[in-house]
């Protein structure tokens, strides 16, 4: 067993006499950057007068003032990041990677511990991403990878660290299946002791670098966790709180997996493993000081380098970015093209659909829910699955059966949190497919559609740079073609979850203020059928300065929001719980007319067929999904 001996500082800057048989050391760690290295305003700081958050330019500076101070003062520097990397961006996906693995180089990160969403664009390209790194990618869990290592073993002023990599064993859940085919991911803490065996002579502390993450309220996670083990219920280890509680020879473990960041460490009160975790999208950088004692090879103690704690803020005003660096990225920015096309007519050209026929059949009949599908009609659902799947595969089994007897030709799903899980029931509905949301940070949105009546064109999730006002969740933006006989229709689809709660409404209507931009720059092309659909978390009831609507309801020209003749209507609340009415669909001019001639909107009350409010609220969501009927033909 290690000696670890920590005495806990969480509230003072130490200050101590460091010698020839002590240093400091400098422990820096970053986690879900999710491909945010641009400078950006700090909003969540001051909505109206951000400061601006320096970016990779600005972490650039830290760090290098830091190792000059560290190398003159006898001390050091040690830099590791805990994965989620470049989705969440257009900068990190675009390609796939390459430059947050340029700009990590540049750092001089130490190691990397891949996280779930490095596995979005498959295998072989976080292989690739691993060969042009010049620092380890550590995950000795994970199996099927090329270019992993088990761990890495540094000198620091002649202490010995041993640094085991460790990735949640439960990528399953957050990801396509397509995207980690051939992978396997071995027990956490089997092969940590395997490792710890293999390394342990040759170290004198050993650190974890792991994809598993702090939970968000971790005080409380952590007496629920010890009540479940003190009455013998096993637990497998989800967390990094969780395996702390275990490793007595660890002292310290350095995690992400969770955009939600801690001032001060966690110290497990069983095994004294010092846990750290650091806020995501590059706000800042995490940073504790360690007080190293060379004779006895351990931790003294640690410090914290500011009175705020250990998150460092990264401000321009505070720190000044590296104007080469700085440049750079913004070049990178700036040569960015919009992966949504303007003009599709090679592919419309391309695709024929003659069979409009569509025999969508449930295979069973748990939940008998009506068909609300027309042939002759598009029809549009907008539905909150609240945080899906909420009873694992039992939510996924009568989601899946649900749909099918619904009939209807788009779904828009809001909360999803297993996106594996997800892929797995729309496997079991093969007359539908489907478009995730590949920016956002937490809560995915996805669009259904029927195969062979509708293709997709493109795909888009604007304000990705800059998703603040959306809450981390851009609006996902789908251009279909539909396809029947000689019908050939051009359909803009917008999803959208928007901010509740808190400071929501002045986040909805700064939202609301891009979004209206965006979509008449879309009018001004001549694409004017569009269908907003989403969870906008307000009420059109709401008036003036209440509610986030006013730059569509103000330009009825142009949209027009269907779900107005139904939000008075208390049997049709999509909210019941409150009750209100949430959830809306919004139409562009190109369908206005057909609408108010022969369209049908109305809430699609589930509950009624399946034995109650009770049983579907506990099963599904406590939104209900809102339908809308267009004549196309």
């Amino acid at each position: 067993m290690m000696n670890k001996v920590i005495s806990i500082l969480s509230s003072i800057i130490f200050v101590g006499i460091i010698n020839g048989d002590s240093f400091r050391l400098h422990l820096l760690f970053t986690n879900n950057i999710h491909g945010a290295i641009h400078e950006v305003p700090a909003r969540f700081i001051n909505p109206e007068f951000s400061p601006i958050l320096a970016g990779g330019a600005g972490a650039y500076t830290y760090v290098n003032k830091l190792r000059d101070e560290a190398k003159a003062g006898g001390d050091a520097v040690f830099l590791t990041d805990a994965g989620n990397l470049f989705q969440g961006t257009q900068l990190g996906t675009q390609d796939g990677g390459s430059k947050m693995i340029q700009w990590m180089n540049w750092m001089s990160y130490d190691a990397f511990v891949p996280g779930v969403r490095d596995f979005d664009q498959g295998v072989l390209n976080l292989s690739r991403l691993s060969e042009k790194a010049e620092f380890p990618f550590l995950a000795a869990n994970l199996k099927g990878v090329n270019g992993i290592k088990d761990n890495k073993i540094i000198d620091i002023n002649g202490i010995r660290i041993g640094v085991i990599g460790l990735i949640t064993p439960f990528i399953n859940e957050g990801l396509l299946p397509e995207n980690y085919e051939g992978v396997v991911v071995e027990d956490l803490l089997e092969t940590l002791n395997e490792q710890i065996a293999k390394i342990r002579k040759n170290v004198d502390m050993i650190f974890v670098l792991s994809h598993l993450g702090l939970p968000y309220n971790r005080e409380d996670e952590y007496k629920k966790f010890i009540n479940k083990i003190n009455k013998g219920i096993s637990v497998p280890i989800r967390n990094a709180l969780e395996l702390a509680h275990y490793t007595d020879d660890v002292d310290v473990i350095i995690t992400g997996g969770f955009n939600k960041g801690y001032n001060t460490p966690w110290v497990d009160p069983n095994s004294h493993t010092i846990v750290v975790q650091n806020y995501g999208n590059l706000t800042g950088i995490g940073h504790l000081i360690l007080n190293i004692d060379k004779r006895q090879k351990i931790i003294k103690d640690y410090s914290l380098p500011t009175k705020r704690g250990m998150m460092v803020n990264l401000f321009t005003d505070d720190i000044w970015p590296n104007p080469a660096i700085s440049d750079t990225i913004q070049n990178w920015v700036s040569s960015i093209h919009p992966s949504l096309k303007s003009d599709y007519s090679t592919q419309i050209s391309q695709i024929d659909n003659k069979d409009c026929s569509f025999n969508v059949v449930s295979k069973n009949n748990d939940y008998p829910v009506p068909s609300v599908g027309g042939d002759n009609t598009l029809d549009i659902i907008t539905w909150n699955m609240e945080r899906f799947p909420l009873k694992g595969d039992s939510t996924m089994k009568a989601v899946a059966e649900i749909i099918l007897d619904l009939d209807v030709d788009i779904i828009g799903v809001q909360e999803v949190i297993k996106i594996g899980d997800f892929a797995k029931m729309m496997s079991w509905i093969p007359e539908y497919d489907f478009v995730l949301s590949r920016q956002s940070s937490f809560l995915e949105q996805a669009i259904i559609f029927k195969k062979g009546l509708l293709t997709v064109l493109g795909q888009d999730e604007p304000f990705a740079f800059d998703d603040y006002f959306f809450a981390g969740r851009p609006p996902l933006v789908v251009d279909f073609l539909y396809s029947c006989g000689d019908i050939k229709q051009e359909i803009c689809v917008v999803n959208m979850h928007l901010k509740c709660c808190g400071d929501g409404l002045y986040r909805r209507q700064q939202s609301m203020k891009q979004l209206h931009g965006f979509l008449m720059s879309k009018v001004d092309q001549g694409k004017d059928k569009i269908i907003a659909i989403g969870d906008w978390n307000d009420e059109l009831q709401d008036s003036g300065i209440y509610q986030s609507f006013s730059p569509f309801l103000n330009d009825r020209e142009n949209f027009l929001f269907v779900t107005e003749e139904i939000v008075s209507d208390s049997a049709q609340q999509s909210y019941p719980t409150w009750p209100s009415f949430l959830d809306h669909i919004m139409i562009g001019s190109g369908f206005i007319d057909i609408f108010e001639e022969k369209g049908t909107v109305r809430s699609v009350n589930i509950d009624d067929w399946i034995g109650g409010w009770s049983i579907y609220e506990n099963l599904i969501s406590d939104h209900r999904p809102i339908l809308l009927s267009l004549p196309i033909n």
